[in-house]
């Protein structure tokens, strides 16, 4: 073995069957094969790849030592495994992390330029590891598939993923108008508000190349002479990457065109309005929108202009005040006749006068044409009333968080947004102090306004001062008391409502104001506020306060698993109930006993059957 020619012994160790582990331990094996494998660029380049294709592009062509790179990666990975595993110990008591709270994780991102993309592929791998754990015990935080650790791991993906692009914002801004295109906003603002999920420039263009190339495939059988068929790859690339200020083809070149794309994206693709969930966060997604075919206008307005651009065309996207149209004119003169395509009712044609948002005067100026930046502030803004129609009041603020800094980001100047932005940290005593040094490096119209907001703020700091000293403060074992039922963990049904939830905390009594009683008619209850009340996490995302005689224990969990804040208390699911995380364990040591003993009646019930 040891007389193989090097050549040999690299062509063996690159096979895509040996793993980076398998050529360290072939390395120890002696002394001539270490030196073959520490010094050997091509094998430890070649592992880098396979293991992380995602960052070939980004190392591809740079003179570096891989060896030493895969080794960063790896010691990088322990430094994230060991920062995540202390977050539960401090942040259990908080219900949503501050910016401020994950400054370790700004400075590593700072360590270098690859360092992000290293980062994004490891979180990315603890989030999406679905490995079911099988024991009814609490179980180490860095077992595969515990969700406290890809709660964890879910807020620190979030932070650095929207510090990143609020880098890539800057430089799309800073690009001229003609390169600021639709799509890649689009996928700014998916990528912003899914950061759990892989959605990239790259993709997205395929995905409206291959339309583009099912509209030309269609176009070749209705009009086999069109001159787009003449175009030159150099021409394709250029209108793919660049917006355009006018057709390249004839009138009626063009009208045979918007024929066909409107017959293969709304006919043939069957892409529509989705009328029936207006405000579901999916359709202002453009991944979502591409795959499932529906969304809201302006989304599909991204989609149809993408492809339009593709083929030579431009479609002028109009920001009406309750509609998202694109305008169209066939001809190269300005005044001639123009029209509106409604991409969200099928691609239907308003004409001149006929569209119900506007007091047409036939003038081209009526409504000028959004800039990206205005489309994608338009976005923002349906992302935050979807937010706000979606959320319950007592459920989670993720979303509405994320929707209001995108908004913060995109423009600045909104101090509605900012106000709201505001209250948000506030309620959830979160660090505002980034917020008001924010706002006093803004100008606005009227500033006056800002400086209110920032008086609030200081306001707030000077006496609702955040319990900073609390974290990794001891948790204390709560007792329970003869009339609890129940136990964390258990998953239950509401007997009136019939909602689907599971335990996370309770109280001997009712320990609700007398406002929310009073609102939630709890006297009317058969044992009012004498009786043990539990916070539970629901299906639909949202916490509640129920009473125990409106609970009862059930099977089926249904889709209590998508609640984001599972995480937050529990590891996983076992059989009959939802295991508590070691912070939770500790708080309600007892509880054990009693969800162990439904755990057996459970199992008893089962045989029996």
């Amino acid at each position: 073995m040891e007389k193989l020619p090097v050549e040999v012994l690299e062509k063996i160790l690159t096979n895509v069957r040996l793993s980076v582990q398998d050529v360290v331990h072939f390395s120890l094996s002696c002394h001539h094969f270490y030196q073959i494998v520490t010094n050997s660029n091509k094998i430890w380049k070649t592992k880098l790849f396979q293991k992380w294709p995602q960052v070939k592009t980004l190392l591809e062509n740079k003179q570096i030592i891989f060896q030493h790179e895969v080794r960063y990666i790896y010691e990088l990975k322990k430094r994230t495994r060991n920062l995540l595993e202390k977050m539960p110990a401090k942040f259990y008591k908080r219900y949503e992390i501050s910016d401020s709270d994950l400054h370790e994780w700004n400075n590593i991102l700072h360590e270098r330029e690859e360092v992000y993309n290293y980062l994004v592929l490891d979180l990315m791998e603890v989030v999406n590891t679905d490995v079911p754990i099988n024991s009814i015990e609490v179980v180490p935080l860095t077992t595969p598939g515990n969700k406290t650790f890809q709660y964890y791991a879910n807020k620190v993906l979030r932070y650095i993923r929207q510090l990143h692009l609020s880098k890539v914002w800057k430089e799309y801004i800073s690009l001229p108008q003609s390169r600021q295109i639709l799509e890649v906003g689009a996928v700014f603002v998916a990528q912003w508000c899914q950061p759990n999920v892989e959605v990239s420039v790259e993709d997205i263009g395929k995905k409206l190349d291959n339309i583009a190339d099912e509209v030309k495939a269609a176009l070749r059988s209705f009009y086999p002479e069109h001159p787009l068929f003449k175009a030159t790859q150099q021409q394709l690339d250029l209108w793919r990457m660049e917006n355009r200020d006018q057709n390249e083809w004839k009138v009626n070149e063009c009208r045979q065109l918007i024929t066909v794309m409107r017959a293969v994206l709304f006919q043939q693709m069957k892409f529509c309005g989705n009328n029936h969930s207006y405000y579901m966060p999916q359709n202002s997604f453009i991944n979502e929108v591409l795959e499932k075919r529906q969304g809201l206008p302006i989304t599909l307005a991204i989609v149809f202009e993408g492809v339009a651009r593709r083929l030579g065309l431009r479609c002028e996207p109009i920001s009406f005040p309750a509609h998202f149209l694109l305008r169209f004119c066939e001809s190269l003169d300005p005044e001639s006749d123009w029209y509106y395509i409604d991409v969200f009712n099928g691609g239907q044609i308003v004409r001149k006068g006929a569209c119900p948002h506007s007091r047409f005067s036939g003038s081209r100026d009526l409504f000028p044409v959004a800039t990206a930046v205005q489309v994608i502030e338009r976005m923002a803004n349906n992302l935050e009333v979807s937010a706000r129609q979606h959320a319950h009041p007592n459920g989670k603020i993720t979303r509405l968080r994320s929707s209001l800094e995108l908004l913060k980001l995109v423009n600045p100047r909104d101090i509605s947004a900012l106000v709201s932005l505001a209250r948000l940290y506030m309620l959830h005593n979160m660090d505002t102090k980034p917020l008001e040094n924010f706002l006093l490096s803004q100008e606005f119209e009227v500033p006056e306004q800002a400086q209110r907001v920032v008086h609030m703020l200081r306001d707030y700091e000077a006496h609702h001062a955040r319990n900073d000293l609390g974290l990794f403060s001891q948790v204390e074992a709560a007792p329970r008391s003869p009339n609890l039922h129940y136990a964390v963990g258990m998953v239950m049904k509401h007997l009136t409502l019939n909602y689907k939830c599971v335990i996370y905390d309770w109280d001997p009594v009712c320990l609700a104001a007398a406002e929310w009683q009073a609102q939630n008619n709890v006297d009317k209850l058969q044992l009012k506020d004498e009786q043990p009340f539990y916070n539970v996490l629901v299906e639909d995302g949202s916490h509640r306060y129920v009473a125990q005689e409106n609970l009862t224990p059930t099977s089926d969990r249904e889709e209590i698993y998508l609640n984001e804040d599972v995480g937050r208390h529990f590891s996983h699911y076992f059989e009959t109930h939802y295991v508590p995380n070691a912070e939770k364990e500790k708080e309600y040591p007892a509880d054990k006993k009693i969800r162990h003993w439904f755990h057996h009646q459970k199992k008893l019930e089962s045989i029996n059957l």
